[in-house]
């Protein structure tokens, strides 16, 4: 595997979203993954280009925005192509 289980989780649950999330609510939806892991897993994600974050202003508290870009899209896929189905269970949790 590629991407680490916290960015495989991440991109998984970013694919599933027609709009982008802020991080916070990514972070609160992800279960058995804490604040601190989800916001390390999304700066490394960002920084490898497979996910896009902006600074969304328009609130009482600035928001940053995330979603899966084309490279994380592609990521994604081959990810689940090369795992076993008993890795997938264990990554997304349900094993």
């Amino acid at each position: 595997m590629g991407l680490a289980k916290n960015q495989y989780r991440i991109l998984d649950f970013l694919a599933g979203q027609p709009d982008s999330v802020a991080g916070i609510d990514v972070a609160d939806r992800i279960e058995q993954m804490g604040r601190s892991s989800v916001y390390a897993a999304l700066a490394a994600l960002q920084r490898d280009g497979m996910v896009e974050a902006e600074w969304d202003h328009s609130g009482s508290h600035p928001k940053r925005m995330v979603q899966i870009s084309r490279a994380g899209r592609s990521a994604l896929v081959v990810e689940v192509e090369l795992m076993t189905p008993g890795t997938r269970a264990y990554v997304e949790g349900t094993a």
